[in-house]
């Protein structure tokens, strides 16, 4: 094990600005204590059965850390604590960096644990893909890195979306907004595409599949992240001709871009961001003025129609009762990474659950509709262990500081406002 861990942080120092989406002593670790189980009619006593979860709990990304800590805990404690009368409980841990993360993930391993889910960012997930099988532990990743998945796999699975499923239909989207709502079709689309190369390998399938449905992009500029002048870009932007403008930007950039495009007094015709930043609380801080009327891709979140997802009213319900404020997607994707752990726990027997072979072979079997679940994504694994069914994203819409699902037809809690009025 410690060998494994010594390579692995080893090759973190080349692929580490490559990981996807951790100083750890031990005390950043909580989990809930439970008393064994009993078999009803055995008299066998079972510990309870643990699944991990390495967050940033601490450091710059605690929001993030916290969302998806609070997310699978609510799924814990809507299962009733328990599945088919086994325990099951919720072990935490502190992973504000790579090597916190690995340090972490030895540690419960050496533990007992077996069974982990991704925590936010989904630090050293790369890492794990290359480690659990030769471990025997099953680990679920929400990272959404193009290359995550080198071969096959009996440990590690993708349940979450790729960044090229992601990025298409980001593109997608844009070309429906364009047919429905400006009635341009896609191939006289004329779009503004403005990015961070930090996230240029979210920008390459995104100008693919511009290319592919005839889209052009009449501005297309990237800037480094330390990039403090916006005006050049912005004038250029003023001085042309297009439909919509695509912003791929993250919180650094994205926040000084939209306040100089308001100080001076600029507003695209539409606004269609490409997730990362658009869809956040932190966005919205910007206030009505500036946010009103602009759209972004995102995951499926909290705010989709009530009867598209079964459970997703009470998650949303009792996670703000629960934490004091309105859900992220962030805490709705580790909610759904314990419920495929429980939906795998649910067809073995309670003895069987030790078995990590059966229990992996458990979730490679799984399959479940889009909307069986609260966060709606389906589950079906293909030979890479890629979710096949994580593949839906929505358009929503800020209006008046709230985040609307106007799109797919079958999720949205209103009709878009195009052009915003």
């Amino acid at each position: 094990m410690k060998k494994i861990i010594a390579l692995t942080l080893s090759l973190l120092v080349l692929i580490g600005s490559l990981a996807g989406c951790g100083n750890s002593d031990g005390k950043g670790t909580t989990e809930t204590k439970s008393t064994e189980t009993t078999e009803a009619g055995t008299g066998k006593e079972y510990e309870p059965y643990k699944i991990s979860m390495i967050t940033q709990l601490t450091g710059d990304n605690t929001f993030g850390g916290n969302e998806y800590k609070n997310g699978a805990e609510l799924a814990i404690k809507q299962l009733g604590g328990e599945i088919n009368g086994r325990k099951i409980e919720m072990v935490f841990a502190d992973g504000p960096t790579q090597e916190a993360t690995l340090a972490e993930f030895e540690r419960l391993y050496n533990n007992g644990s077996r069974a982990f889910v991704s925590g936010y960012g989904c630090i050293a997930d790369r890492a794990f893909a290359s480690m659990v099988d030769e471990m025997e532990a099953t680990y679920l990743s929400l990272a959404w890195d193009a290359d995550l998945i080198q071969g096959e796999s009996d440990y590690f699975f993708r349940i979450g979306a790729n960044v090229t499923d992601f990025a298409k239909g980001a593109i997608e989207q844009a070309a429906k907004i364009g047919e429905d709502y400006l009635k341009i079709p896609a191939d006289e689309l004329k779009v503004a595409f403005v990015y961070n190369t930090r996230l240029a390998h979210v920008m390459e399938p995104m100008k693919e599949k511009m290319a592919e449905l005839g889209i052009e992009a009449v501005v297309f500029e990237g800037y480094p992240t330390d990039t403090k002048d916006f005006v050049p870009i912005i004038t250029k932007m003023q001085s042309a001709e297009y439909d919509i403008f695509i912003p791929l930007q993250g919180v650094t950039d994205g926040t000084p871009f939209q306040k100089k495009m308001f100080e001076l007094n600029y507003t695209p015709p539409v606004t269609f961001g490409a997730g990362v930043y658009y869809d956040t609380p932190i966005f919205a801080e910007l206030g009505d003025d500036i946010t009103n009327g602009i759209m972004t891709q995102s995951y499926t979140t909290p705010y989709i129609a009530d009867d598209a997802a079964a459970g997703i009213k009470e998650f949303r319900e009792e996670y703000e009762q629960i934490y004091g404020h309105a859900p992220l997607t962030h805490a709705l994707q580790a909610y759904g990474g314990v419920y495929i752990y429980a939906k795998a726990l649910e067809s073995l027997d309670p003895a069987d659950w030790d078995d990590t072979k059966k229990v992996a072979a458990a979730v490679k079997a799984l399959d479940l509709d889009f909307g069986e679940l609260p966060w709606y994504w389906g589950v079906k694994f293909d030979e890479l262990n890629s979710n096949t069914r994580a593949n839906q994203f929505i358009t929503n819409q800020w209006i008046d500081g709230k985040l609307e699902c106007v799109y797919p037809e079958n999720l949205k809690t209103r009709d878009a406002i195009v052009p915003w009025k």
